[in-house]
């Protein structure tokens, strides 16, 4: 069967649409967590029941699955007493928990981007002024130079100047 244009178009269009829809509802969440919680802080000090309250019951049921079994310590007695194939079902299992909490992860990181989303250069409240672009500018080069090795200079003769310049910048 040949794709035609028609349902190219008719596809590409579906999935922008839920895209932006589907950002619109990260922001709707995002707000109501921070008007909720009000603070990163708080949100992070519930992580483990905001996640199996909020976030496992919306992934996939294979990730809830993963989480509900039990299983033995690697090294412990009932481990090492499995036979080869029930040990190659215990690290695919395990394995898949490991995805699940991955992707559980993945989830709150999400809602606490959109709770509370970092401040970024452009929007900082105050401008930097050239003194502190030169203080940052000279303390990179000098952590710089207190990193590098075998310098084709004389470093610690640089470095004598680089911090009489951050002095005299710093005044």
């Amino acid at each position: 069967m040949q794709t035609t244009y028609t349902e190219v178009i008719k596809q590409v269009t579906a999935a922008v649409s839920n895209e932006l829809t589907s950002v619109n509802k990260w922001h709707t969440a995002g707000s109501s967590v921070r008007e909720f919680y009000g603070s990163e802080v708080a949100l992070t000090e519930v992580k483990a029941q905001f996640i199996a309250d909020a976030i496992l019951p919306a992934l996939d049921k294979k990730h809830a699955a993963a989480l509900a079994l039990d299983l033995p310590r690697k090294g412990s007695k009932e481990f090492n007493e499995m036979t080869e194939a029930n040990r190659a079902k215990w690290e695919s299992a395990n394995q898949a928990k490991k995805d699940a909490r991955a992707t559980a992860h993945t989830m709150f990181a999400r809602v606490i981007k959109y709770a509370f989303p970092k401040e970024s250069e452009s929007e900082a409240s105050t401008p930097k002024t050239l003194k502190t672009k030169f203080c940052e500018r000279i303390t990179a080069l000098i952590k710089d130079g207190e990193k590098a090795e075998n310098a084709d200079f004389d470093m610690v003769a640089t470095l004598g100047f680089l911090k009489q310049a951050l002095a005299v910048v710093a005044k």
